[in-house]
């Protein structure tokens, strides 16, 4: 367990949280992998894990009605995957591996729990997943804009 604390210590998501709420989180925690095209999560399945990605690249997709898959974002080392829903859902997106993807994986239920029982651990969690968030939406809007063009 302490080598996972120090690990999850590094994320950037996880950087400034305090060490007793870190130590109260590892129950929820484990070390994960997915090879090149295998999906972290499929649309409509539940999205039972909050991912904290460490290395590797994964692509937020959604399919059309013809069944093409656009890309909508690709994250990346430091990179949140799941950070829309910490409650019980089905997912959106598919969240697909574009490399070999090392991460963290939070059980969203072990998770959950855990915020309710310390509602500083909560709000420190709910406050970087709406930094996260409000990052996302910004760069979705740019996409929209098409600033590049």
């Amino acid at each position: 367990m302490e080598d996972l604390e120090r690990a999850l210590r590094t994320h950037p998501f996880l950087l400034d949280l305090h060490p007793d709420h870190l130590r109260f989180l590892i129950s929820c925690a484990e070390n994960v992998r997915f090879r090149r095209d295998e999906y972290l999560v499929r649309e409509g399945q539940p999205e039972d894990k909050l991912y904290l990605l460490r290395q590797g690249t994964v692509s937020l997709e959604s399919s059309g009605p013809g069944g093409d898959a656009t890309v909508l974002e690709t994250l990346g080392p430091g990179d949140v995957v799941g950070i829309a829903r910490i409650a019980p859902a089905a997912a959106h997106l598919d969240c697909r591996a574009r490399e070999g993807v090392l991460a963290f994986a939070f059980d969203n239920a072990c998770l959950i729990q855990k915020m309710q029982e310390d509602p500083r651990l909560g709000y420190a969690v709910t406050r970087r997943l709406l930094e996260r968030t409000y990052e996302r939406l910004a760069r979705a809007r740019l996409q929209r804009l098409d600033v590049y063009r």
